[in-house]
């Protein structure tokens, strides 16, 4: 692991007040300001590291006080992509497929390892979600005819779900609507 001194700007260089950072070094305008605007964009919603460092970048902010930003709000625990994953998932996990879901937060500039880890601790439910879904629809289930049936089926498999899923509850909708 590298040894950090107080030269250099790592996470650990955290201010300990408004102005200093761990080495008790002064903080320059730019850090401080980068540091304000991470904090100013996570008041809207919460943020991904990857998004807050392109909002960062394209503000002009040079790379060494990008990441000093970004290592504050991680110290401070104001960033944290795994969290953000989890609540990601019990705000949306209702609504989507597990397939649309990873792609959204692989858009987000979420690791695939924190994706599946989330994952696998809360997964998802297709089969309600789907039948969450037929019911705001309005689906006669067993009524249906072929190309009501063919045209729900069509309106799943592009939310991401798998085939199989949407047969499975298909069935079990039509069984017992």
């Amino acid at each position: 692991m590298k040894e950090w001194n107080c030269g250099e700007m790592s996470p650990g260089n955290i201010p300990l007040d408004a102005g200093e950072t761990d080495c008790g070094e002064a903080l320059t305008p730019e850090f401080k300001k980068a540091r304000d605007k991470a904090l100013y964009y996570l008041r809207f919603s919460p943020k991904t590291e990857d998004e807050i460092r392109r909002k960062l970048a394209e503000q002009g902010f040079s790379p060494a006080s990008v990441s000093y930003a970004v290592g504050f709000l991680k110290r401070y625990r104001y960033l944290d992509d795994e969290d953000y994953v989890r609540r990601y998932l019990e705000r949306m996990g209702r609504r989507k497929s597990g397939r649309q879901l990873r792609y959204e937060l692989q858009q987000k500039g979420i690791d695939g390892e924190t994706i599946d880890r989330v994952f696998e601790e809360t997964p998802v439910d297709e089969t309600e979600t789907i039948l969450s879904l037929l019911e705001k629809k309005h689906y006669p289930g067993a009524e249906a005819s072929r190309e009501e049936r063919t045209k729900i089926m069509a309106f799943l498999s592009r939310k991401g779900f798998s085939a199989d899923a949407v047969s499975r509850a298909l069935r079990r909708y039509s069984e017992d609507p």
